[in-house]
C-alpha cells in the first residue's frame, strides 16, 4: 500500500514539475517549433505533442541535465518527424497541399512581418539539422552545451553547424535581396 501511495504522490510531483515548465518555456518552445517547422505546421499541435511526451517521459525529464535542453531536444524531433510524415503525405497525394500557418496578427508592423518573411526564408533554406542549430541557439538562446544535448551531438558539431548554418542563411538572405 505505501508503495502505491509514494508512486502516486511522485507521479504528481512530475506532473507538477512538467507543469511549472510549460508555464516557464511554452512560449519559447512554441516559437522554436514555429522556426524549426519552417511555418508549415501547427505549433500549437506540436507543443502539445511535446508536453505529453514529457508527462510520458516525466522520469527522464527529471532526471535530464537540463530540462530546458530536453524539452528542445523533444521539440526538434518530433518537428523532424512530423515534416517527414508531411512530406511523404503530399509525396503520396494525401494532402492536396500544405497550409502555411503564419501566425500574423493585425497588431505586427509591416516592418516586423517582413522580417520575419526574411528569417523564415533564410531558414527555410537550410538543411534540417543546421536549421535546428541555428534556431537553438541564435533564436532561442540556448548555450552550445544545452543544444548538444538537445540534439544529441557532440559541442564541436553544434559549433560546426553554427558556422555552416550562419553561412549559408547570409547567402539565403542575401539571394533574396536582403542585406
Amino acid at each position: 500500500m505505501a508503495l502505491t501511495v509514494d508512486a502516486a504522490a511522485a507521479s504528481q510531483r512530475a506532473q507538477a514539475n512538467v507543469r511549472e515548465l510549460y508555464l516557464r518555456h511554452a512560449p519559447e518552445l512554441r516559437q522554436a517549433i514555429h522556426r524549426l517547422a519552417g511555418g508549415v505546421l501547427d505549433a500549437d499541435d506540436l507543443l502539445q505533442d511535446v508536453f505529453v511526451i514529457a508527462v510520458r517521459r516525466a522520469d527522464a525529464l527529471s532526471a535530464a541535465q537540463s530540462p530546458t535542453a530536453w524539452l528542445y531536444g523533444v521539440a526538434s524531433k518530433v518537428v523532424s518527424g512530423r515534416l517527414r510524415t508531411s512530406r511523404w503525405r503530399r509525396w503520396l497525394g494525401l494532402e492536396a497541399a500544405a497550409e502555411a500557418v503564419s501566425g500574423d496578427s493585425p497588431q505586427l508592423s509591416l516592418e516586423q512581418r517582413e522580417a520575419r518573411r526574411s528569417v523564415e526564408l533564410g531558414l527555410s533554406k537550410l538543411s534540417g539539422t543546421r536549421r535546428e542549430v541555428l534556431v537553438l541557439f541564435e533564436l532561442q538562446g540556448l548555450s552550445g552545451a544545452e543544444v548538444a544535448q538537445a540534439l544529441n551531438i557532440p559541442v564541436k558539431t553544434v559549433w560546426t553547424r553554427l558556422f555552416y548554418a550562419r553561412r549559408d542563411f547570409a547567402i539565403a538572405l542575401k539571394e533574396a535581396g536582403h542585406d
